[in-house]
């Protein structure tokens, strides 16, 4: 330090550049104090949004959760359901999607035909098979959508599981 001195008073060149490098430095400090206070409020605004996106996430879960689609049943009018003659599953694999109004085209074709039905004209086995086929079917529904629903009820806050040896 004390040759800085003894330079810069016998060249005024070199006190003029020293003294415009201390500026530089004086300058470039406080920007890089301005620039830690901008980090510094940017971490923090990170963290705040941070914090919101995770409680909207949280509460879209939630709200997903609750957001099951139910498929509606079958409709339970069937004329022939005491006959032993019944309709085969729909391929889609959604039971009873026919909506309030709209008429199944094979029971009204069935009511309005004079001539004896196709059914009748099936052996007993296939008829027994396509009712043994169509009770596993209908089972396997009722169990999942009874599951499904079990496990809702269970997800509701203040509602105590049910005793299973009810």
């Amino acid at each position: 330090m004390n040759r800085t001195r003894e330079a810069t008073g016998e060249n005024p060149n070199l006190s003029s550049e020293v003294q415009s490098l201390k500026e530089k430095l004086d300058e470039h400090s406080k920007q890089l104090e301005q620039s830690a206070e901008k980090l510094s409020q940017l971490q923090s605004e990170s963290t705040v949004l941070r914090d919101q996106n995770q409680a909207r996430n949280t509460a879209g879960n939630k709200k997903r959760r609750f957001n099951t689609q139910v498929r509606p049943m079958g409709n339970s009018n069937n004329p022939n359901s005491g006959e032993g003659a019944t309709d085969p599953p729909p391929a889609s694999g959604i039971a009873g999607a026919t909506r309030e109004g709209a008429e199944n085209p094979r029971v009204h074709n069935l009511e309005e035909s004079d001539s004896e039905p196709e059914y009748d004209k099936e052996t007993p086995e296939k008829i027994s098979a396509t009712e043994s086929s169509m009770t596993t079917y209908l089972e396997q529904m009722f169990s999942k959508r009874f599951d499904a629903m079990q496990s809702m009820v269970e997800r509701l806050p203040g509602v105590a599981p049910p005793n299973p040896k009810e």
